[in-house]
């Protein structure tokens, strides 16, 4: 669920609520005073691919999901559907 900003009417603090796309513009009462809020139209902030970890099964740090891609590559396996690891023997 996106992450929405609202401003409140009466004490003119700012409050962030996660709603549903639906829901965007019903705006939640105001945490502080619980008066009413409008939405506020702010920046998004971009978030990164991944954070890096090491992967057991491909024995490697794995930087992004390409990154990723190329190691199960190198070692021959490829998931189905995102889970479940399948090698090139056990497909045929």
């Amino acid at each position: 669920m996106p992450l929405y900003d609202y401003a409140c009417t009466e004490c003119h603090k700012h409050t962030e609520a996660f709603r549903s796309v639906a829901e965007r513009n019903v705006a939640p009462p105001c945490q502080h005073c619980g008066r009413g809020t409008r939405k506020v139209i702010s920046l998004s902030k971009p978030i990164g691919d991944m954070q890096p970890y090491y992967d057991d099964n491909l024995q490697a740090y794995v930087t992004s999901r390409q990154h990723r891609k190329q190691l199960m590559r190198e070692h021959g396996v490829y998931e189905k559907f995102g889970m479940n690891w399948r090698t090139a023997a056990s497909s045929k």
